[in-house]
């Protein structure tokens, strides 16, 4: 971590004022993502999503201008020079912005201080507050982004976020804006898919339907491996959410409710077949077992094809747990990521 000296500070524009400086501040965050892998229609007028509350006090958009994704999502622009911030961050639009508001105020006493353009910057400010936000990005963002990758893709066309500028800002009693600002960024090839403004509103209110089941224990691997750049960690992460979310679907399913109407069970020997089955159904407790039961079951999407490559997939992994070296090119990391994204909805086109 790297901390600035007070020269250093004031260097950049700031001045300290004392703690008997009081500002009573609502804060919230917009988190700007770059879509790769996605575009407009060309044909399309007015290139911006509807706002789509995901839940309390968090909503989404998508816009050509990240400056109209802010204000349909909190009544200000994002940047006073949309232009010059475009070319500062590298970034290509469309843009996804995610929006969530605390629920309470807080104080700021003294701190360091610029205004400019009519809004207040800070620097460091809070830097134990902001609960809420904190926990909001640990707990329930790595769902949030899961569910909008899923639904934003194809399996022939995969949609990446792509991190660009992370913005904590906040409104005094005045009403003045204040901004604390965290940047991330990366950069890498990709090709698009035209959408139209009725596909992109469709797959955020999608990505709100599959929130519930996308709880932080679910989708934190598949989340890990959205956001690594190590491909074996990449694929160690879309492995794990695939064991885990097997084996959470299977736990879901019963024998008479679920799996009892598969078997074509001849009336004559109906009991002991029954039972037979039901201990077959019971004893699966290998990854693999458990997997099929839910390809058969639950996952209606998942084919012939979907199945050899969860196993061959599941012999690489096999393999790197016994310490065996796997060059990175044999990795299968498309697959099992396409894999994953097909079991939670992802359409092929």
């Amino acid at each position: 971590m790297i901390t600035l000296s007070k020269h250093t500070i004031e260097a950049m524009g700031y001045k300290e004022f004392p703690d008997t400086d009081v500002l009573e501040i609502s804060f919230g965050i917009i988190k700007v993502y770059s879509l790769r892998g996605m575009v407009f229609e060309n044909d399309c007028e007015d290139k911006k999503s509807e706002v789509i509350t995901l839940f309390d006090r968090c909503a989404v958009a998508i816009a050509q201008s990240v400056n109209e994704a802010s204000k349909i999502l909190t009544g200000d622009v994002f940047s006073d020079d949309e232009k010059k911030w475009l070319l500062e961050k590298k970034a290509n639009p469309p843009f996804l912005l995610i929006y969530f508001k605390e629920s309470i105020p807080r104080e700021l006493k003294g701190g360091y201080r610029q205004k400019k353009g009519g809004f207040i910057y800070t620097y460091d400010a809070f830097p134990k507050g902001k609960k809420e936000i904190r926990e909001w990005e640990e707990v329930s963002l790595p769902g949030i982004v899961t569910s909008l990758t899923v639904n934003l893709s194809t399996l022939d066309r995969q949609v990446k976020l792509v991190p660009v500028e992370r913005s904590i800002f906040g409104v005094t009693r005045e009403g003045t804006t204040l901004f604390d600002l965290k940047v991330t960024g990366s950069g890498s090839g990709y090709v698009s898919s035209p959408k139209s403004i009725g596909q992109i509103n469709m797959s955020l209110s999608n990505s709100k339907g599959l929130l519930p089941i996308l709880t932080k224990d679910v989708c934190r691997n598949f989340y890990a491996g959205l956001n690594e750049s190590d491909r074996t960690k990449k694929f160690l992460g879309y492995f794990q959410f695939l064991e885990r979310y097997t084996h959470s679907t299977y736990k879901t399913l019963s024998y008479n409710n679920n799996v009892k109407g598969i078997f074509n069970v001849p009336q004559r020997i109906n009991e002991p077949a029954s039972k037979f089955f039901k201990n077959i159904f019971s004893d699966s407790k290998s990854l693999a077992q458990r997997f099929h039961w839910c390809a058969i079951i639950a996952w209606g999407n998942i084919e012939e094809i979907d199945v050899d490559s969860f196993l061959e997939a599941k012999k690489v992994r096999d393999r790197l747990s016994h310490g065996e070296h796997v060059e990175e090119q044999d990795l299968p990391v498309e697959k099992v990521k396409g894999l994953a994204l097909k079991i939670l909805g992802t359409k092929k086109t």
